[in-house]
């Protein structure tokens, strides 16, 4: 008897959901490759960053531009000028080595009336009873910071009298001299009385620039396209199988008495070793 196969209907539509899959998995694997890409790029400016001297932070990122030049950040600046105490303010939610944290930021203001961004440390965020530890600023004194240029992060928003959670002049007090795009992560504060590795507390950690996942990412999304077709192709041969044995007529009654006698007939699997 012929095979019968599936209708056409379910041929289109089984390929066209198979398609489908494939078309998704295609595009997950180039958005997993461009974040690779984006992640290699970044780790490349980072090196590039790190090998280049440091610099003077308006000769990195001139004052009163509105991002970060290509290049400027993750280099090493400096900056010196008096530290406004009156503009040091809390960054809350960002856990330190799974250790709730204050970050305490701070405007410094240079002698040529730039106004730059500093992350002067952290310290671990102080229990309900306790006072926390905070930045000891004298307005008058001249400092020299020494860090890691960062680019701004994107404005979430929100708005507090005594606290921020993005490293933004949007949630910042309005300096008086013109702003240096970019914030400068504190590796040494330098003062008459010497120098020290953070303005309080601990340095904040750099991040780690790592190239994740999101290559081996890719190939599995993409080896999926190939593969969803293929399974398309034998779910059509599994149901064309099925539909062939259920509709197999069914054996008449002479054909069972002669299998039936068959079976008899032939020994067994122990009558044949008992023989033996």
């Amino acid at each position: 008897m012929p095979s019968r196969h599936p209708s056409p209907l379910r041929i289109v539509a089984t390929m066209a959901v198979c398609l489908a899959i494939s078309a998704v998995a295609v595009v997950a694997g180039f958005w997993q490759h461009c974040r690779h890409v984006d992640r290699a790029d970044a780790r490349a400016a980072y090196d590039a960053a790190v090998e280049a001297p440091p610099a003077e932070v308006v000769e990195v990122a001139p004052a009163g531009a509105a991002v970060l030049p290509d290049g400027a950040e993750w280099r090493t600046v400096t900056a010196t000028g008096t530290i406004n105490p009156e503009s040091v303010t809390v960054l809350r939610g960002r856990p330190i080595d799974r250790t709730a944290s204050w970050q305490y930021l701070a405007w410094l203001e240079t002698d040529a009336g730039e106004a730059v961004l500093v992350s002067l440390g952290w310290v671990p965020q102080p229990e309900p009873d306790e006072e926390a530890e905070a930045p000891v600023i004298d307005p008058d004194a001249i400092v020299t910071v020494t860090g890691v240029l960062r680019a701004w992060e994107e404005d979430d928003g929100r708005e507090s009298s005594d606290s921020v959670t993005r490293i933004t002049p949007a949630q910042l007090p309005v300096p008086d001299g013109a702003v240096v795009p970019g914030y400068v992560m504190v590796r040494e504060l330098c003062d008459q009385e010497g120098c020290a590795p953070s303005g309080v507390g601990e340095q904040v950690p750099l991040p780690e620039l790592t190239l994740g996942p999101h290559l081996s990412y890719a190939f599995q999304w993409w080896i999926f396209a190939l593969l969803a077709p293929v399974g398309g192709i034998l779910l059509l041969r599994r149901d064309a199988r099925l539909q062939d044995e259920s509709e197999a007529p069914p054996a008449s009654a002479a054909q069972s008495r002669v299998a039936l006698r068959r079976s008899r007939s032939e020994p067994s699997d122990e009558e044949i070793e008992d023989a033996l």
